[in-house]
C-alpha cells in the first residue's frame, strides 16, 4: 500500500477546495489524509510554520516528508501524478508564460 500524503486543510478555504477538486479529478483523493488546521493572519499556527513558513493553507506533506504549499503548485503536482488526460497544458501559446497563465487562472500575484 502506498503511504498517504498529508494535507493541512480547512473546509472554509477556497484554495483547499481547489486542490481537492484537482485531487478528485485525477484520482488521488484516496491517497490524501487530511488534518484540519486552523490558521489566522493575526495568529500564525506555530506548528504549521515548522512545515510552511507562510502558515497558509493548503500545505501538502508528501510521503517522503517533502512539503509543498501554494494551491497552484499543489494542483500542478497532483496533475503531474495523473496518468490520464492532463488538467494543465504541457505548453502555452507563444508569448504567454506558465506563470502568466497561472496568474490569470488564479488571480494570484506571486512573483515568478
Amino acid at each position: 500500500m502506498t503511504k498517504k500524503m498529508l494535507m493541512h486543510w480547512s473546509p472554509r478555504s477556497p484554495f483547499v477546495r481547489k486542490v481537492m477538486i484537482v485531487a478528485h479529478e485525477v484520482g488521488l483523493a484516496d491517497r490524501i489524509a487530511t488534518v484540519r488546521t486552523l490558521v489566522a493572519a493575526a495568529t500564525p499556527n506555530v506548528e504549521l510554520m515548522k512545515q510552511n513558513p507562510q502558515s497558509r493553507l493548503p500545505t501538502l506533506v508528501l510521503a517522503d516528508g517533502t512539503v509543498i504549499y501554494d494551491s497552484p503548485v499543489i494542483a500542478e503536482y497532483f496533475d503531474s501524478l495523473n496518468t490520464g488526460e492532463k488538467l494543465f497544458p504541457a505548453s502555452f501559446p507563444s508569448g504567454l508564460s506558465r506563470c502568466a497563465a497561472s496568474r490569470s487562472a488564479t488571480a494570484c500575484s506571486i512573483p515568478c
